[in-house]
């Protein structure tokens, strides 16, 4: 790989393309294969089975990178556009919904209509449909029900809702800042909400729905969106805190890390763990985008992050198979099989990914890219007439 180049992105409005925002999506995909693959092959050591079972936080860290892409790409592309919002929408839409509703067909023959971990009284007819419209994330049952995994998907389309609004309106350093506030707010806020009103509707061996529901939808998860518009924010300014943030990151994640060990605590018990980590990964992203090493930000994981949501949507029908066909089960248990097998799904599933990123995910993206390019001639030719 060429060596990174010296600008940081505030040094420029122009779109361009960041390695260091790659590769974070592709440590955030490995970091869900992670946990889900010690599922099917756990460890041994409580250790690592700690840290596999952290990965879920990758989660946390595809969130910040996409409000950092999602606000370089608008502040490249709307000031010299005649429809930034609708373009915006379109983009999201055609880059989104192709390998999603194939993902619904897939796991709806997969899986069927039985009944499941996030669904206990079976899919209903009206699940899938829910789902391919995004429109699944206001109900523990729709949720996460047909697609595994889902939650996210739907988490981040709402916020692709929002987030032009946010952009026109919430700009300065302090709005952000009070944004962040205000999302953690409102997420303690309509966890006592939604308990309220779904706490009754189930019986006690199946009220773990609503306390899944209350972490996994939109509300729960936007504090990290804001902490990723925020960070934006920061690496727009030029300003002198860039580098003691990037010197006390290391100190402070390692304190936070210790007190966590010993205590059993989070460090700051108004923030969930979510949060928290949401922060902690806004300080690596600083840090990559400042000093990209290449132990995180090389050749592999920026090809991986490139296809990390064909992994993600793909990961899951992997591990079905190798389920069915006994590969999980030929690794037995243990450390260094758990290792072993993470690496083979990683690896089966960077295959699939790569057809499925070649087949569908570009094809979409390019016909988007198409039809905002005939939009926006059109109202041009309007303007002319």
């Amino acid at each position: 790989m060429s060596p990174q180049p010296k600008t940081t992105p505030h040094h420029s409005d122009d779109l361009r393309h960041y390695d260091f925002i790659d590769a974070l999506r592709g440590l955030a995909i490995l970091a869900v294969i992670l946990v889900h693959a010690s599922l099917a092959v756990p460890p041994s050591n409580t250790n690592l089975q700690q840290l596999m079972a952290g990965g879920a936080r990758g989660v946390q860290l595809f969130y910040i990178a996409s409000a950092l892409t999602l606000c370089l790409s608008w502040a490249s592309r709307a000031p010299r556009e005649r429809s930034p919002i609708r373009n915006f929408y379109l983009r999201r839409i055609f880059r989104i919904v192709p390998m999603f509703w194939i993902a619904i067909a897939v796991y709806v023959l997969l899986y069927g209509l039985a009944p499941r971990y996030y669904a206990p009284n079976g899919i209903q007819w009206y699940y899938a449909p829910l789902t391919a419209l995004f429109l699944n994330g206001f109900h523990p049952e729709t949720l996460t029900s047909v697609v595994p995994g889902g939650w996210s998907i739907v988490v981040e389309m709402t916020f692709y809702l929002v987030l032009p609004f946010l952009l026109r309106y919430v700009r300065s350093t302090t709005s952000l800042v009070m944004l962040v506030v205000f999302s953690v707010l409102l997420e303690r806020a309509t966890g006592y909400i939604f308990r309220g009103i779904y706490l009754p509707m189930y019986p006690p061996d199946q009220q773990y729905l609503v306390h899944d529901f209350v972490f996994l939808n939109f509300f729960g998860q936007f504090p990290v969106f804001a902490i990723g518009l925020l960070t934006y924010r920061m690496l727009r300014t030029d300003q002198s805190w860039r580098m003691p943030v990037i010197v006390t990151a290391p100190v402070v994640f390692i304190g936070w890390l210790g007190w966590r060990a010993f205590t059993g605590h989070t460090l700051v018990s108004a923030l969930t763990l979510h949060v928290q980590m949401g922060a902690a990964f806004a300080w690596l992203a600083i840090v990559l985008a400042d000093r990209p090493t290449r132990v995180l930000v090389n050749p592999l994981t920026t090809w991986i992050g490139k296809r990390s949501y064909s992994m993600y949507l793909t990961h899951f029908a992997v591990l079905e198979l190798f389920a069915a066909i006994g590969v999980s089960r030929a690794f037995g248990s243990g450390n260094v099989t758990a290792v072993l097998h993470f690496a083979t799904v990683v690896m089966a599933t960077a295959a699939v990914s790569w057809l499925c990123h070649l087949l569908i995910e570009r094809p979409g993206i390019e016909a988007g890219r198409r039809l905002i390019e005939r939009g926006e001639a059109q109202r041009a030719a309007a303007l002319i007439h």
